[in-house]
């Protein structure tokens, strides 16, 4: 009994749900010694019940996974009736075509009421053959119904409490306006891949993005119309990419995507990805009120280097840019 006692504790302190269940439809097994000791879930809208971990010994076999109507079976008699334990079984509750079947004498269940008062599932024994239950029993199944309760409503709070961590970490690395990363998450996503051993030998590119005149744009449209200009550009830059590029808005005008270098392209790689970048910014924007004949942005692309962290490669992209910048200014004026 100690080692059972010993191992329920340390189920409830470290294991997860099942195995804080199984430890206590063990307890329950050992302390009634009827022959059955189980757990199940039931399905209100689906009209089910799922035996779900069961301990059995001698005659009576209620296997895991095993389903059955939720109209015909002991648990719901019980709770109807507010009975919940008896040793004749045949004589209480004849009707049952599923007792019946699986020639059940002595049957013992509490319901698993949630906090938010919903019945979740049953802790029940049972046996084939007449055997009082104890006062310390009844007790006992109790006590265990309320703690697989408390556990269970732990667990959903857990996963919540995980679920909106994760949404508050997409959010903490996402541009509101576009939906793409900001540059939090382009840091992360340049170390991790960088760092990453089987990508030592590969090549990779980061494309700076300056969307020039991107000021005149708002002055003379509005700024509602610079953020439609912006998700339109951004659209477009994603058109350009292949699925595996990572895109990041950095500042008010500024992108970067950063990718693998296709196996394909030959030593002037970063010119081939500027270039394709560059015409995917030229042309028509429409932003619903107006179009918009973009004469498109300045694109500088740098490859990776085996030395290269987040900072050096995004520095040498940024630097890039402004070389194309300065050459684009020039042009117009001459």
């Amino acid at each position: 009994m100690n080692t059972l006692l010993d191992e329920l504790s340390t189920s409830l302190v470290d294991g997860d749900l099942e195995h804080q269940v199984r430890a206590l439809i063990k307890l329950l097994h050992h302390s009634t010694g009827l022959e059955s000791a189980y757990f199940t879930r039931i399905d209100l809208a689906e009209g089910v019940q799922q035996v779900v971990y069961a301990l059995n010994t001698g005659n009576l076999k209620l296997d895991e996974g095993l389903t059955v109507p939720w109209g015909d079976t002991l648990c719901k008699r019980a709770i109807e009736q507010n009975q919940f334990v008896t040793s004749d079984v045949s004589t209480c509750w004849g009707d049952s075509d599923a007792a019946r079947l699986l020639g059940i004498q002595t049957y013992m269940s509490a319901p698993v009421h949630l906090t938010d008062g919903n019945l979740f599932g049953t802790v029940c024994a049972a046996s084939t053959f007449p055997q009082k239950v104890s006062a310390e029993n009844r007790t006992l199944l109790e006590l265990i119904s309320q703690i697989i309760a408390i556990q269970v409503d732990r667990e959903f709070l857990l996963q919540q409490l995980r679920i909106e961590n994760r949404q508050f970490r997409n959010i903490a690395l996402m541009d509101p306006l576009t939906g793409v990363g900001n540059r939090r998450a382009l840091e992360q996503e340049i170390w991790q891949t960088l760092n990453a051993l089987e990508n030592k030998t590969a090549a990779y590119f980061a494309a700076f993005i300056d969307l020039d005149n991107f000021k005149h744009i708002n002055d003379t449209h509005g700024h509602d119309a610079g953020d439609r200009f912006l998700l339109a550009i951004c659209q477009r830059l994603k058109s350009g990419c292949d699925e595996s590029d990572f895109i990041a808005r950095i500042g008010g005008d500024e992108f970067v995507i950063f990718g693998k270098v296709p196996s394909k392209m030959s030593d002037e790689a970063a010119q081939q990805i500027q270039q394709k970048l560059f015409e995917s910014t030229v042309g028509n924007i429409d932003i619903s009120t107006t179009i918009i004949d973009y004469q498109g942005a300045s694109v500088g692309v740098t490859i990776s280097q085996p030395s290269d962290d987040a900072d050096s490669l995004l520095q040498r992209a940024d630097s890039e840019m402004y070389k194309v910048k300065k050459r684009r200014k020039k042009l117009s004026l001459s």
